[in-house]
């Protein structure tokens, strides 16, 4: 059987790169038909941000290095401390408002006032990812925002209209408001962006190697193939549905090291497979060691010590130049956060009859001068 000829084709439409998906800008835009303005692609963005916290080593150690130090010892509190009807303390929804803080770049708490309108009874902590802004006005500010449990899922979950944080109009249907901070930014108008959103690639792409060298080792095998199929050129919807196989069977890396099987009608039909060699061992370390540079720059991390992650280039003793680097990171970091925090929270106590403005009782730390292991 004479094998049959054919003049190789090339369609531009089939040539294809696989990309990851890179992160970009959100737009906070007005939608048609809603009251609140969407916080990203599909009303979601805050929902990206809690799963790269969660799935990023690095961005978690260092945004919990963060609320460590900003939290410290809790605030000095004199008189009653309980917040609220579900017996929270000020610390507590402290604790809560500076994480939100932290990851989204701004917090939402809930001032419930007395049927006077002259006190604050209650105070609550809100989900800063599920809280939505209202329209601005004709003066440029939100007068209302509006709180869903799930913006996924609207209909089960439909958003609840609340009014925005007043020392006037707050009796009746407007006593449950809702207080809502974010660091002023040119071009941000009602939502904010995180500190570290110059580094979000980099957060996704450390979760995405986590991910890669698990299925790795899971599967046991590296798929970098080259792959030629010699038998005669497909029509072009046999080489679209191909290459959407081959791409659902190979491409991200949850399929990293899965195994290629091909059946054909005897050996000269058979797929040509290449293998390609892997990046070396080298090619990982030096991309871990960029990433987490990157994080920890994002953060304003100096030192890596600081997230317990030892840094065999330091100066001198470890010991000394964490201390050098935490006194570094509480003035140009720490003390900004706790500024911000301490300013809302000294509003809303003082509404609740402390006249005594929200300070931090600082961490007491030990800095071990026999780090290096001397005795």
């Amino acid at each position: 059987m004479s094998k049959e000829a054919y003049t190789p084709k090339i369609d531009k439409k089939l040539l294809h790169v696989l990309n990851l998906e890179a992160i970009n800008l959100p737009e906070f835009k007005e939608v048609r038909g809603k009251e609140w303005v969407a916080y990203g692609q599909r009303n979601l963005f805050p929902v990206k941000l809690v799963e790269l916290l969660n799935t990023s080593a690095v961005h978690n150690t260092a945004v919990q290095a963060k609320l460590d130090a900003t939290i410290g010892e809790g605030i000095r509190v004199i008189g009653n401390n309980v917040a609220n009807a579900n017996g929270e303390t000020l610390n507590e929804v402290y604790e809560k408002a500076a994480l939100d803080y932290l990851v989204f770049g701004g917090y939402a708490l809930n001032p419930i006032w007395n049927r006077a309108g002259d006190k604050i009874v209650e105070l609550y902590h809100l989900p800063f990812a599920n809280v939505r802004s209202g329209k601005l006005n004709e003066m440029d500010r939100v007068e209302e925002y509006y709180y869903s449990a799930n913006w996924e899922n609207v209909r089960k979950y439909p958003p609840t209209r609340y009014k925005s944080y007043s020392m006037t109009d707050n009796k009746s249907d407007n006593a449950t408001q809702i207080f809502y901070h974010f660091n002023y930014s040119p071009g941000l108008e009602v939502y904010p962006l995180p500190s570290y959103m110059g580094a979000v690639n980099d957060i996704e792409l450390d979760a995405r190697i986590s991910r890669f060298h698990n299925a790795n080792i899971s599967n046991g095998m590296s798929p970098s193939l080259f792959i030629n199929m010699p038998n005669g050129l497909p029509s072009p919807d046999e080489q679209r549905q191909l290459y959407r196989d081959l791409v659902d069977s190979f491409s991200s890396e949850n399929n990293a090291g899965r195994v290629f099987l091909s059946f054909s009608d005897g050996s000269e039909k058979a797929p040509q497979v290449t293998t390609v060699d892997s990046p070396n061992d080298d090619y990982y370390i030096v991309l871990e060691e960029r990433i987490t540079s990157r994080i920890l720059t994002a953060h304003r991390i100096t030192s890596p010590l600081l997230v317990g992650i030892r840094d065999g280039g330091g100066l001198g003793n470890n010991a000394d130049e964490m201390e050098v680097a935490y006194t570094h990171f509480m003035s140009t970091v720490i003390m900004p956060i706790q500024k911000v925090l301490n300013k809302s929270f000294t509003m809303m106590t003082r509404g609740m009859g402390l006249e005594l403005p929200v300070t931090i009782e600082p961490a007491k730390l030990d800095f071990d001068k026999n780090i290096e292991g001397e005795v």
